[in-house]
């Protein structure tokens, strides 16, 4: 039997960093070695990173046992603008320091990881036997990082999109870069590569669109998975009375309003709805106008383990999809799936994670505009009879072992 090949994965995503595309890279370290591939990652420092903003840390967030390597390369643009943040904080408090980090986004191009590579190419020279590099973005200036390393090392790179770059940029959102820069970077990046994986088939498409699928290059489509064994041994925790619970942040178009406009139309059921996560602008303005005191709670974010115990003890789990991730299948979904129970979604009504519901006997989804159709189904999981009769078949694409199947086909495809 062939010796395994090593691949580095180089990310910016790792424990204790605690944030939804860790799952990605953990998954992967996980379930590669059943595919002939060894691990081996390569993160930067999980305190002086290269983003702005506070990462989210969780002691509890625990990688497999592999080979990991920390480079702890200087970022003086994050470093610059955290500084910032932190004195309008302490003279504005909370609003001055968004203020300021919506005034410094996209002063880099197209963020501050480019940076890091230097540092990551450093370390990754004295890691022997790599076969091949591996990344995953957003943030997108991670791939500049991983192609310099394949670059220094002699071997091909796989890029991996969690998340569309510049075919979805807005201008609100790149205030000091045009997004022309941003897609001429990407189509640079992209004809070095020689794999790229997309979440969805649409992202590829859109994609391959756009920039065109360069000669002799492996582009797949991977979606996220899930891997219910993150979830053995838990005790789930329950409410005192049956209560819905969201786990995660609304933002954007991704709004609570429909689900506080359903519960507020349904005075009747005794029914809780637990949010575990940050409201968004429309979700706040509506809770401050009613408040719903003995049936809304919003808590900070809680630690994953604890997360997932209060998942496995909700009587249902809500999902809300905006119009802008329509083609997208949430991580959220899978953890729901690990949870084993029911999903009330709502959104568009041709969104990917409907589809998926409604095919894997997950629960219901309903047009976000339908309040008396989320209303019914606050009533079905008061009572206990929301549907909810999982497929394994239609599941199975999506677990942990498939992505890692799929990647490692990947891997081997670009590095015969």
């Amino acid at each position: 039997m062939a010796s395994p090949r090593r691949v580095l994965l180089v990310t910016a995503l790792w424990p204790p960093a605690a944030y939804i595309g860790t799952r990605r890279p953990v998954r992967l370290a996980h379930y590669l070695p059943a595919h002939g591939w060894t691990p081996v990652v390569l993160h930067d420092d999980p305190v002086a990173f290269g983003m702005p903003g506070a990462r989210s840390i969780d002691r509890s967030l625990t990688a497999p046992d592999c080979e990991v390597h920390t480079a702890q390369g200087l970022m003086p643009a994050a470093k610059a603008m955290r500084g910032l943040m932190d004195a309008a904080e302490r003279v504005g408090g909370p609003r001055a320091r968004h203020v300021v980090n919506r005034l410094t986004a996209g002063w880099v191009l197209p963020d501050h990881y480019p940076q890091w590579a230097p540092a990551a190419v450093r370390a990754a020279a004295r890691i022997p036997d790599i076969d091949a590099v591996w990344t995953t973005g957003r943030p997108f200036g991670i791939f500049v990082a991983a192609l310099a390393v394949a670059r220094r090392l002699g071997v091909p790179c796989v890029l991996d999109y969690r998340d569309p770059w510049s075919i979805d940029i807005k201008p609100d959102r790149v205030p000091r870069w045009p997004k022309a820069a941003h897609t001429a970077l990407e189509r640079h990046l992209l004809a070095r590569a020689q794999g790229v994986s997309y979440v969805n088939d649409d992202m590829l498409a859109r994609n391959r669109a756009a920039f065109g699928q360069p000669a002799g290059a492996h582009w797949a489509a991977i979606p996220n998975g899930y891997d219910a064994a993150e979830y053995a041994d838990l005790t789930p925790l329950a409410g005192p009375r049956p209560t819905v619970r969201y786990t995660g942040g609304f933002y954007g178009q991704r709004s609570v309003v429909p689900a506080l406009k359903a519960l507020a139309a349904a005075p009747e059921l005794a029914l809780d709805l637990e949010i575990y996560g940050e409201l968004d602008v429309a979700g706040r303005q509506a809770l401050k106008a009613n408040p719903m005191a003995d049936r809304v709670r919003v808590s900070g974010r809680v630690g994953v383990h604890e997360i997932r115990r209060r998942q496995l003890g909700a009587s249902a789990l809500l999902l809300a999809v905006g119009p802008e991730h329509r083609t997208a299948l949430t991580g959220k979904i899978f953890d729901y799936v690990c949870a084993g129970r029911p999903i009330i979604g709502y959104g568009p009504p041709d969104a990917a994670a409907g589809d998926l519901i409604r095919a894997a006997g997950l629960g219901v989804w309903i047009d976000a505009a339908d309040t008396d159709g989320l209303r019914a189904a606050f009533a079905q999981a008061a009572a206990g009879t929301l549907p909810y009769a999982p497929r394994a078949d239609v599941l199975h694409p999506y677990s942990a072992q498939q992505m890692a199947a799929r990647t490692a086909d990947l891997l081997s495809a670009v590095c015969p």
